[in-house]
């Protein structure tokens, strides 16, 4: 057969915030489930910036999710960040994700030269609509800024810390979503970023191994700018910059 099974992690939870926690759970699971095996590796071919990057920032995570709720339309969006009441539990899920990415061997991001872009232009879209204030525009801007700081120590150390390598390699094509192909000696999964924030994902080895070629087929024909390419990575870094900064 033909056939091949996505799990679409449809939302069990009636209530909105309990679904946003069923899903970084559901990420969670994954991650210390392979983390401790020094086979894992992970590639995410990205248009967007990664949530596992900025989801110990307090306002981005915020805005994320109040973009999320927004989106969903089941509660009321809140008008600024700062009345923004975050479950205890969700912020702990949040550092905790951030966390255990860091704690792969190996990580490989393939990124669209205009990452920062569309999270700049979301941010500008929602203050148009006063559903956040100049006050969370000027601390999103601080904490884009402190990211691109990280991403920059990064990709000049090309490790997480001791042994947890992280690459960073910027695209010639553009790709429509964002992939993620995850792998150890005995596990792999795809997963597919759909509906903001959720994934649907498959172990279906046939889907794993298209994803894994179409992955690799974006990173040979992207730059490697961690702990190399240092002319582009410079270059890349000044354009991100030049957009964060005009907000």
């Amino acid at each position: 057969s033909n056939r091949v099974t996505f799990d679409m992690n449809l939302l069990n939870s009636p209530n909105t915030l309990d679904s946003y926690y069923e899903i970084i759970n559901r990420y969670q699971q994954i991650f210390d489930y392979v983390k401790g095996d020094n086979t894992t590796e992970v590639y995410t071919a990205s248009n967007l910036l990664p949530f596992t990057l900025y989801s110990s920032f307090e306002h981005m995570s915020k805005f994320r999710l109040c973009r999320w709720i927004y989106q969903n339309g089941q509660m009321k969006t809140p008008n600024s960040l700062a009345e923004m009441q975050v479950d205890p539990k969700i912020v702990k899920a949040h550092k905790k994700l951030s966390e255990s990415v860091k704690q792969c061997p190996k990580t490989y991001f393939i990124w669209d030269s205009n990452i920062f872009l569309s999270f700049i232009k979301e941010i500008k879209y929602f203050a148009s609509l006063n559903l956040i204030s100049k006050d969370d525009v000027m601390h999103l801007k601080e904490e884009l800024l402190q990211l691109l700081g990280v991403v920059e120590h990064l990709s000049i150390k090309g490790e997480f810390s001791e042994n947890k390598k992280v690459s960073f390699y910027l695209s010639n094509i553009s790709f429509e979503a964002t992939y993620s192909y995850i792998e150890k000696h005995d596990y792999q999964v795809s997963l597919l970023r759909v509906y903001s924030i959720n994934s649907m994902d498959s172990q279906s080895s046939y889907i794993c191994q298209m994803q894994r070629n179409w992955i690799q087929s974006l990173k040979r024909h992207s730059i490697l700018v961690s702990e190399s390419g240092e002319a582009q990575r410079i270059a890349f870094l000044q354009k991100q910059l030049e957009v964060i900064n005009t907000l």
